[in-house]
């Protein structure tokens, strides 16, 4: 009995090994500002993922919140744990993955190149590189990808949300659906609410319209299609390294929002297909780090919009300008908000000025 046993252990770990070097490498690329139970909770529905051969790449924005010390605990198990989900998404987090994790941490500086013992050495499963600074989303991820790219064995990227929680098979499908359509630069998944775990936030991503200098989601009635989007969300975005590579990293003059847009119209200028993989499922929490309705977000909604029609459509300005005032300016006048008015017309001044990156501080 002990030597079948045996046996049958040697045979699933040479299997295991056989899969596990025929699946493309992934990195799973999180980015953390001040928001370390969210990454928690995401880490921990990250390492239930049934893909055989991935590492997380965690970026952290100078968090000034205890972040990196609280992921590096979680890693120990020590603590701490996952918060507690809807009831319908607890098994995404619940029992905890068993621990120690083992990680490496990087400054930004050696994460560039590739980390510090060469870039075809053995991976962790978890690196985390401290950026040194709040680079905005964009920033941020670069960081990020820079890494990967530095590595050998790097095939592919997905970027992540760290305030989402995946399901265990999401990233097999994703690859899988990457595979299966050669010319893809990027694939996007389901995602669902995570309050409301049924409901659809986005079918993999949206509809753009020139003219208006924004994207609007895909949503319910396109939950089950198979078309590709005119952008994928970087929310959950999965691409081939190469295409990285070629297209280059994310535009850092947006700070944040309308990134995703920018680099799907790369992606397309540079002949790669958009595709979105309906069964591969994630859940959303979202507004975490700007929430809808301040200044901070009409500001980069108004100028960052105005921006993307300036560098793809620029014929089209002038009717997104007046469309801008219509939308993003008049209901703040109407409703008497002179705060939100006002980061409205700094954001038209900024983009007539050329200023880009984050929202200058107010004097």
């Amino acid at each position: 009995m002990s030597s079948a046993r045996g046996l049958w252990r040697s045979t699933r770990a040479r299997y295991h090994h056989r899969v596990t070097h025929l699946a493309p490498k992934v990195h799973v690329l999180l980015l953390n500002w001040n928001r370390w139970q969210d990454t928690v909770d995401c880490l921990e529905s990250l390492f239930r993922l049934d893909y055989p051969n991935f590492t997380v790449v965690l970026c952290d924005n100078a968090s000034t919140d205890g972040s990196v010390d609280r992921v590096k605990s979680w890693a120990s198990g020590r603590g701490p744990s996952a918060s507690e989900p809807p009831l319908e998404l607890r098994p995404l987090v619940s029992p905890a993955v068993p621990k120690p994790i083992r990680l490496v941490e990087y400054s930004r500086e050696v994460a560039e190149r590739g980390g510090d013992s060469g870039t075809d050495s053995p991976e962790p499963p978890l690196v985390v590189i401290n950026t040194g600074s709040n680079l905005g989303f964009a920033g941020g991820n670069n960081v990020g990808l820079r890494y990967i790219m530095a590595r050998s064995e790097a095939r592919l990227v997905w970027v992540l949300n760290n305030d989402i929680l995946v399901a265990p098979e999401a990233l097999a499908l994703l690859v899988n659906a990457l595979s299966e359509a050669p010319g893809t630069g990027a694939v996007s998944a389901r995602l669902l609410d995570y309050r409301e775990p049924q409901l659809l936030q986005m079918a993999g991503g949206g509809r753009f319209v020139p003219w208006k200098g924004h994207g609007a989601p895909l949503g319910p009635d396109s939950a089950e299609r198979v078309e590709p989007p005119d952008y994928v969300t970087a929310g959950c975005m999965l691409m081939p390294v190469d295409a990285v590579r070629r297209v280059g990293t994310i535009d850092e003059r947006y700070f944040m929002y309308v990134e995703d847009v920018d680099y799907s119209l790369r992606l397309r200028q540079s002949r790669f297909k958009l595709a979105y993989c309906p069964a591969a499922r994630v859940w959303h929490k979202g507004n975490v780090t700007v929430a809808l309705r301040s200044e901070r977000h009409d500001y980069y909604t108004a100028r960052n919009g105005l921006m993307l029609v300036r560098r793809f459509y620029p014929l089209l300005l002038p009717v997104a300008f007046a469309y801008s005032a219509y939308r993003c300016l008049l209901p703040k006048l109407v409703r008497l908000q002179p705060g939100r008015a006002r980061a409205v017309l700094r954001a038209y001044r900024d983009f007539l000025t050329q200023v880009s990156g984050p929202m200058p501080e107010t004097k």
